[in-house]
C-alpha cells in the first residue's frame, strides 16, 4: 500500500480531523449505536492514560471498535485536539502497511502540540511480527511518549506480544491488557426492561457465595425468582453479543442475518488455517455443543468427523479458544493446579455460538438448556476471577472441574473457595448434592429455580448465582 493511499484512509475515517463538534453524527458506528434500543457503555477504555500501551481484546462482533470511537469522543470532550488523535483499521494491512501508517499519521497531524493518542484496531489481523513493529517504533521514535491502543480478536497473538512490550507500557503497567466479552446477564437484566424493581446488591465473589451476605442477598432476590428465570432463559438462548440483545428487544429473536455473522466469523477467523469444510465444521460445533458437560474425547469426535486424528481435533479447539469463541475447563489434579494431561470439558463463550448448527441446518437439535446453564454459570465464574484479565480466557487455572471416586463436580478451584454444581432441575436437587458434601462439606447447586440455604450445601437458582456475581 502506498503512503497516498494510507493517507487517504486516514483522512477519510478521522473524521474529528475536520471538525470536533459534529463528527459523532458522521461515524458509522456512533450512529448505529445511537439507534439500538438499548444503551451499553462496558467502559473498558475509560481510564487510558497519555504515554501508555494497551491492548483490548474480544471476539469479532462484540464492539471493539465501538469502543475505541467512544474513548475518542471522550478525549476530545476532556480537550484533546482531534488532530493528536489517530484512528486505523488495519484488516488488510502488511507488516510495512503498519510501520509506515504510523510515519504517514505523525506527517499529516504533525501541526498537533503534545501527546498523540494512536488508536489501532484488529491490529492482530496484520499477522506475525506486527508487536515488533510496535516495539521497534516505541523505542526509537516519538511512540513511546504517545498512547496507543491496540485491538485484536485473537489472543494467541496479543499473547505473543507480551514480551515484546515488556518494559514499554508506560503508565498502563499492570493493568493494559483489557478484554471485552458478552454481555453480563446482570447487565442483560437491565437492558431488556420489565426488572428495573431489581434491588441494587453489589456482586458478590464466587468465595463468598455461602457467606451471611449471600444467605442475605438470595432472600432479598427471591422476590424476583420467577421473573429472573424467565430472564435467564432468554439469556441463553440469545446470549449478550450487542447485536443480538438488539435484534431480541426489536424482534423478539435473533435474527438469520447476525447468526451468519457469527457463523462467518467461525468459519473465516476461527478456522482459517485448515481446510475444513462447512459440513464438516458444523458437525466439530454440535459434537463441542453436544458434549460440552462432560470430558471432551478428541479421539472420538476426529472419528466422528472426519478430522483424521485427535491432533486435527486440538487444533480446531485451540483456534476457537484463541478466537475468543470457546473456553476449556481443564480437570484440577492434587495440587490444585489444572491437569493439563486430563480430558478436559470444552464450553461455547456465548450460548449463541452453540446454536450455529441448529440456525445453519434443520437436522441439529438445539442445545439443551441445561448445558447451557452450566456452561454460562462457569464462564461467569471466570470471568469474576479474572476481573478484566485479558488472558483469563486462554488460561484455565482458576475454575476447573474435579472427578472424585464416584462423580464429578463442575467447577472448582482454590480461587473460587466455593465448589458449584450446576443441575437444572426444579426438584430432587438434594441427592445432586451428595459429592459437595462428601468432599468439601459445603457448596451451590445451580437450581431451576429451588432456593434453599438452610443447611451446607445450598440450592440457588443459576440465574440468581450468576446475577450476584455480576461478571
Amino acid at each position: 500500500m502506498k503512503d497516498t493511499e494510507i493517507g487517504d484512509r486516514l483522512r477519510n475515517r478521522n473524521h474529528w480531523w475536520r471538525t470536533e463538534r459534529s463528527w459523532e453524527s458522521e461515524d458509522e458506528s456512533l450512529r448505529e449505536a445511537a439507534q439500538a434500543p438499548f444503551d451499553y457503555r462496558p467502559g473498558v477504555l475509560d481510564d487510558i492514560e497519555p504515554g501508555g500501551l494497551y491492548t483490548l481484546s474480544g471476539p469479532r462482533r462484540i464492539g471493539k471498535s465501538l469502543e475505541l470511537r467512544r474513548a475518542i469522543a471522550a478525549l476530545i470532550e476532556r480537550g484533546v485536539p482531534g488532530r493528536n488523535i489517530v484512528y486505523c483499521s488495519c484488516d488488510d494491512f502488511s507488516l510495512q502497511d503498519l510501520r509506515r501508517m504510523f510515519r504517514v499519521g505523525e506527517s499529516i497531524t504533525r501541526s498537533g502540540q503534545g501527546t498523540k493518542w494512536w488508536f489501532i484496531d484488529e491490529v492482530t489481523s496484520v499477522g506475525r511480527g506486527w508487536s515488533s513493529v510496535i516495539k521497534d517504533l516505541r523505542d526509537d521514535t516519538p511512540l513511546r511518549r504517545d498512547a496507543v491502543i491496540l485491538t485484536g480478536s485473537n489472543s494467541r497473538e496479543l499473547r505473543d506480544a507480551t514480551k515484546n512490550f515488556a518494559g514499554r507500557r508506560g503508565p498502563a503497567a499492570g493493568r493494559s491488557d483489557r478484554l471485552l466479552m458478552p454481555i453480563p446477564f446482570r447487565d442483560f437484566c437491565r437492558l431488556i426492561g420489565g426488572l428495573d424493581s431489581l434491588p441494587d446488591i453489589p456482586p458478590i465473589r464466587p468465595s463468598d457465595m455461602m457467606s451471611r451476605r449471600a444467605r442475605e442477598a438470595t432472600g432479598e432476590l427471591s422476590f424476583w425468582a420467577s421473573d429472573l428465570v424467565d430472564a435467564w432463559e432468554l439469556y441463553l438462548r440469545c446470549g449478550g453479543f450487542p447485536r443480538a440483545v438488539g435484534d431480541f428487544l426489536c424482534n423478539g429473536d435473533v435474527t438469520p442475518g447476525f447468526a451468519q455473522d457469527l457463523w462467518d466469523v467461525v468459519r473465516g477467523e476461527a478456522i482459517r488455517a485448515t481446510s475444513l469444510g462447512d459440513a464438516d465444521l458444523l458437525n466439530l460445533l454440535a459434537r463441542i455443543a453436544q458434549g460440552m458437560c462432560s470430558p471432551f474425547n478428541a479421539t472420538s469426535v476426529a472419528k466422528d468427523v472426519g478430522l483424521g486424528s485427535h491432533h486435527s481435533v486440538n487444533d480446531r479447539i485451540n483456534d476457537l479458544m484463541f478466537a475468543f469463541q470457546i473456553w476449556k475447563c481443564h480437570q484440577i489434579d492434587r495440587s490444585g493446579k489444572p491437569n493439563t494431561n486430563s480430558q478436559r470439558k470444552v464450553y461455547f463463550a456465548d450460548p449463541l455460538i452453540a446454536r450455529i448448527p441448529s440456525e445453519r441446518h434443520g437436522g441439529y437439535e438445539p442445545p439443551d438448556v441445561s448445558k447451557l446453564s452450566e456452561q454460562q454459570l462457569g464462564l461467569a465464574l471466570v470471568r469474576a476471577e479474572a476481573g478484566g484479565r485479558a488472558d483469563a480466557f486462554v488460561a484455565g487455572d482458576e475454575v476447573m472441574y474435579e472427578r472424585t471416586t464416584t462423580s464429578e463436580i463442575d467447577f472448582v478451584g482454590g480461587a473460587i473457595g466455593v465448589p458449584f454444581e450446576s443441575k437444572y432441575v426444579e426438584r430432587n436437587w438434594r441427592g445432586e448434592s451428595r459429592a459437595l458434601a462428601a468432599r468439601y462439606g459445603r457448596g451451590v447447586v445451580a437450581t431451576r429455580n429451588i432456593l434453599d440455604t438452610d443447611g451446607d450445601v445450598w440450592a440457588v437458582p443459576a440465574s440468581v448465582v450468576v446475577w450476584l456475581l455480576g461478571s
